[in-house]
This record gives structure tokens, sequence and C-alpha cells, in this order.
């Protein structure tokens, strides 16, 4: 009588199981393990985070002294464009490249700081004029970002200053709804 019960029963559990191994993630997605496809939960900082360690992993030769940059991840469809969700992927990779010891630099800096009435002081510019010298690399960190109906996929690389061979890499996903808003084309002014 058991052996019957479980004979209809464990169709079933395999077909559920089954489903449950095809069907896509809901959550935010990262690689977890070197190697692994772009499918693990948690948020936009945490998933670029687990990305970065994992990238970072991938490149034995690249030690905490190397010295790296960390370009806007740009979209796809134009490598010469990003939205904010690029350029603050690009900033999270930074926190974590310094947080994990690594030397990277700031290419943003300005020359001196800039003080704007009502808006407060600042060190960081994208105008080419105001920037200190841009600091010498060994390694540098770019990648692109492609956005779908539901998901968004990021793609960062750890690339060879020397000779433009990747040295390593990692992706992830996460829902449209959890970036949407970072997707808008900056403005010009």
């Amino acid at each position: 009588m058991i052996a019957l019960r479980l004979a209809a029963i464990l169709p079933l559990g395999v077909a559920m199981a089954g489903c449950a191994l095809t069907d896509s993630p809901e959550a935010a997605t990262s690689s977890s393990a070197f190697g692994a496809s772009p499918y693990a939960r948690g948020d936009l900082g945490s998933l670029t985070y687990q990305a970065v360690d994992q990238m970072l992993a991938g490149a034995p030769d690249v030690k905490s002294d190397t010295p790296l940059i960390v370009a806007s991840i740009a979209d796809t469809q134009n490598v010469e464009s990003s939205t904010a969700l690029g350029n603050i992927v690009a900033d999270m990779i930074r926190t974590r490249i310094a947080q994990n010891g690594y030397t990277a630099s700031e290419f943003r800096l300005r020359n001196e700081i800039s003080f704007n009435k009502g808006e407060g002081e600042f060190l960081l510019s994208r105008n080419r004029k105001a920037l200190m010298p841009a600091p010498n690399a060994a390694a540098i960190v770019t990648g692109t970002y492609a956005v779908s109906s539901q998901k968004v996929y990021v793609s960062i690389k750890l690339v060879s200053a020397a000779d433009s061979h990747i040295l390593s890499g990692a992706d992830f996903v996460v829902p449209y709804g959890d970036v949407a808003g970072l997707l808008q084309p900056h403005r010009k002014t």
C-alpha cells in the first residue's frame, strides 16, 4: 500500500522539482561562484559586490597594489553612453575594490574644490579641464548593461591596460522594476 502511494507521488515530486529548476528567478541575481550562471538572489548593491569579489578572485595575478581604475558601466547598445544605473554600479565597484584592499583610483577628482552656493562643495567632475591628471593603471574595470522588458543584465570585466586582454569577469541580473528609475537618460544641461 505504501509502495503504491510512493509510486503515485514520486513522479509528481520529480515533475515539480523540474519546474522549480527551470523557472527564472524573480529576485535580482548574480554569479555566486566562479563559472556559475548569473542567478543568485540579492539587491543591486550586494550583487555588484558579489560580482566584484568573483572578478577579483578570477584574476590571481592582480594583487592589492596593482593600480586599477573603474569606468562607467555602459549601455550595451551605445558603449559611449550610460545612465545613473551604469554610474552607480561603477561607484559600487570602486567601493568594493577599496574594501577588498586593492588600489583603485578616482579619476573624476577635480584639481580644486568647486563651491556651488546652496548646493555644497564638490570634488568630483566629468569636465576634463577641471580634472587632475589621469592616474596610471595596470588594469581597468569596464562593463555593459542590457535592458529587456523584465530584467537588466550587467556584465563587468577586468581588462589588462597593457594588451586589452580580459583577465576576469562576472555577470548579474536584476529585475527591471528594481532599477527602472536609474535607467532614465541623463539630461544634459
